[in-house]
């Protein structure tokens, strides 16, 4: 990284001087497919890449899955996914899942941790806080002592947490149905996301809701006190910070290229690609990468999944790419959307909302050892998703939340309750003052709830990582002015200066040279 890049990003994080601690690291990197048995009723893919943490000592989910004890606390795991725990002491940070901190663009999550350890004790949760802003990634985070214990998502919730709402000292998991199974839940409001998205047209649960009676999730920008079972926010602190779009490309730019030099050091990236501007973003990004890195595109004409016409146009760009550019590419056929038994019902436990659950099973059967997918979501986080496409309020209620999530097909009386708890549980309001409410609502329940069971999905394929997932990189997304982010201005100069000859090819039908 060079200096300029580091003063400034120094400047954007206000941490303090890390604690001179005597700091012990552990580690485990993620297993390969091939070092976890396989089993004929899938049973190996149940709450893939999973984890569950609980107050007392609990026996493993899976038998491959492995245990660990933070603090007073147990963690059990499947290996398919890194850990890292720093110690000081009766002190301890761990981080579970694959980080990348954008001061230095170090992937090394041992030594992520002992700095996040080294903050804490330094300066405090505020102090703490300040460093998860510059971590990008998929991971959760854990912090503890004697007498506190807290857990945190990814920026946007892509490693998902749950926990049992209104108990002490609450179970967490990465997936309700383990929080339910763990502690005898029985079903909530909602026990069919997609009967909710037939009748109602919900992208998605309302508010934090599962499909389980007080299992919830830990939204994006919030943090959950283990000890006390409360929900804390931390995001966003201070109010909205406002540049150029010239400006934010150049302090983007580099965060987006050192973490893609970081990630092609260490692991083999397969790269989805279609027809739109995010993943044309992406592409433009790893053009000094191309040689170490595959690109594919679903087609699942046939499979009962989106219309043929989308498909075909997806596939025929992405080829046209691919054969422009000279890159290596593989279109992956779907041959259908739900999977046979058994693997069907293991799915549906993971994931009871459905995206296309054939993707993952088709992907399997492409590739035996498969890479790190980087995905091109998130993005539109930083293009004002909801004010480009109408007006919007500038102060979000329950009941404008109900007709986001339905598209005003509704305006049911539990949606509205339940939007009403998430904003009272996550002190939205007190955010809404701070940035714009549309873009915290996309980012937070959008993303968090709906782009998240995408991920549980595609878990039982691979493991995914999203170059923009960071609050770092988000504050500058969303520094620029409304009318350049609503036009994608950002995004067309990072390419612009990445590599300009991706436009050659529409996007979406569109010329943006």
């Amino acid at each position: 990284m060079s200096r300029s890049v580091r003063d400034r990003l120094r400047s954007w994080v206000r941490a303090e001087p890390a604690a001179p601690l005597d700091v012990e690291t552990w580690s485990a990197p993620a297993a390969r497919e091939g070092d976890i048995p396989g089993a004929e009723d899938c049973s190996e893919l149940l709450w893939a890449r999973g984890f569950l943490l609980t107050a007392e000592a609990h026996r493993p989910p899976l038998p491959h899955w492995r245990r660990e004890r933070l603090g007073g606390r147990w963690l059990s795991w499947d290996p398919r996914t890194p850990l890292a725990v720093a110690r000081a002491g009766s002190a301890w940070a761990a981080v579970l899942g694959r980080a990348i901190d954008l001061d230095g663009f170090s992937g090394d999550t041992a030594a992520i941790a002992a700095t996040l350890l080294r903050a804490r004790a330094g300066g405090g949760r505020e102090a703490l806080l300040e460093r998860l802003d510059a971590l990008s990634g998929r991971y959760a985070v854990f912090d503890g002592d004697e007498h506190s214990a807290f857990v945190q998502t990814d920026a946007a919730g892509m490693r998902a947490v749950f926990y049992r709402d209104g108990a002490p000292e609450p179970a967490v998991a990465s997936h309700a149905g383990l929080v339910a199974e763990h502690t005898g839940a029985g079903p909530s409001a909602f026990p069919d996301p997609e009967l909710l998205r037939a009748a109602e047209g919900a992208y998605a649960l309302p508010g934090r809701a599962t499909t389980f009676a007080d299992v919830v999730m830990l939204t994006p920008n919030t943090e959950l006190d283990l000890v006390g079972g409360r929900v804390r926010r931390c995001f966003p602190r201070r109010a909205r910070e406002r540049r150029t779009a010239g400006e934010v490309v150049d302090a983007v730019l580099p965060l987006l290229q050192g973490q893609l030099a970081a990630l092609t050091e260490t692991e083999r990236l397969e790269v989805s690609l279609t027809a739109g501007l995010d993943s044309r973003t992406t592409l433009a990004l790893t053009r000094p990468f191309t040689e170490k890195l595959s690109y594919f595109t679903y087609d699942t004409v046939g499979s009962g999944g989106p219309t043929r016409r989308g498909v075909q146009h997806d596939v025929a760009v992405a080829a046209e790419l691919a054969g422009r550019l000279g890159l290596e590419h593989h279109r992956i056929e779907v041959e259908r959307r739900t999977p046979a038994e058994p693997l069907r019902s293991v799915m549906e436990r993971n994931s009871p909302r459905r995206s296309h659950p054939g993707l993952s099973e088709a992907h399997r059967a492409h590739t035996p050892e498969r890479g790190l997918h980087l995905r091109s979501n998130l993005y539109e986080i930083g293009r004002a998703y909801y004010r480009s496409k109408r007006e919007q309020p500038r102060t979000l209620k329950p009941a404008h939340m109900v007709g986001l999530l339905t598209k005003g097909r509704s305006q049911s009386p539990e949606l509205r309750a339940a939007f009403a708890e998430y904003v009272d549980a996550t002190g939205f309001d007190r955010a809404q003052r701070l940035y714009d409410p549309s873009d915290l609502f996309y980012w937070e329940h959008r993303s968090g709830m709906w782009l998240n069971a995408h991920l549980s999905e595609s878990d039982i394929a691979f493991d995914t990582f999203i170059l923009v997932n960071s609050r770092l990189v988000y504050r500058l997304l969303l520094s620029a002015p409304l009318k350049d982010r609503i036009a994608g201005t950002v995004f067309l100069e990072l390419i612009r200066r990445s590599w300009p000859e991706v436009l050659e090819v529409p996007v979406n039908g569109e010329t943006l040279r």
